[in-house]
């Protein structure tokens, strides 16, 4: 697996969509937590870190090897979080039910975006938190190379949701203006990425994409991204309710 040996680093916009969804979950009352496609784990390490108890699950051997490393290096066990490889994409069906399922980044990888959703929903206990990436006229080399089948319009994902009726508690148009800036980076990479990898199928490219989809630049291991990334977050925050941003980050609760 490409991936396997790959370091986990918080890009950019990881991180401000990691700052909204820890914003998030601090107004709800969630005691459980399960995380489909987690990727690296790093998301699903810090809600743990926060008291949360879940799991994470992922078909990339390599994602959940990062995983599983993180939760070591933070000194977490398996009464707070336990990684799982799943066999394929394609979610199976779990006895257990969450107080929250998060979904971050997926649901673009897939063709039937709805009957994921609709196993999501099956999941969950009360709420759900997606993230994906917003505006399909802004698809372009970077989707291709991480495996995208689409990016979403607003008034596509609110479709996506009322299809389960689920209740939107918020709904944030994440990371403007500094994002955007970003991904004239990011575009420019992936394109030299996608000439790469060309060959490789839709499963390949999304598996490879849960922990650093790109080459980053060295220093990026050393420095503390998050904390020097935190002022901009707040600055990004005003935006939020606009639709300006280049992803979308959506708290649901069941009916």
């Amino acid at each position: 697996m490409k991936n396997n040996n790959k370091k986990f680093i918080k890009a950019p916009r990881y991180l401000f969509r990691k700052l909204n969804i820890l914003d998030l979950v601090s107004t709800i009352e969630v005691k459980t937590f399960i995380d489909i496609g987690c990727g690296a784990g790093e998301l699903a390490c810090t809600l743990a870190e926060h008291g949360l108890i879940g799991k994470g699950l992922d078909y990339s051997k390599g994602a959940i090897a990062a995983a599983n490393k993180i939760k070591l290096e933070r000194d977490l066990n398996n009464s707070n979080i336990n990684f799982e490889l799943q066999n394929s994409s394609k979610s199976k069906k779990y006895k257990d039910k969450y107080d929250l399922v998060v979904c971050c980044e997926v649901l673009e990888h897939v063709e039937d975006d709805y009957s994921l959703l609709s196993t999501l929903v099956k999941l969950s206990n009360k709420y759900i938190l997606l993230s994906v990436p917003a505006k399909q006229r802004l698809y372009d080399s970077s989707d291709k190379a991480v495996g995208h089948f689409r990016r979403y319009e607003k008034h596509e994902l609110l479709k996506l949701l009322k299809s389960q009726k689920l209740e939107i508690v918020s709904l944030d148009n994440y990371g403007y203006p500094f994002t955007n800036w970003v991904r004239i980076l990011r575009k420019l990479s992936f394109y030299i990425k996608n000439y790469k990898n060309s060959h490789d199928s839709m499963d390949t490219k999304s598996m490879d994409s849960g922990i650093n989809p790109v080459k980053l630049p060295a220093f990026l291991n050393s420095l503390d991204t998050e904390k020097a990334i935190k002022p901009f977050y707040y600055i990004s925050k005003l935006f939020n309710k606009t639709d300006l941003g280049e992803g979308y980050v959506v708290l649901c609760r069941l009916k």
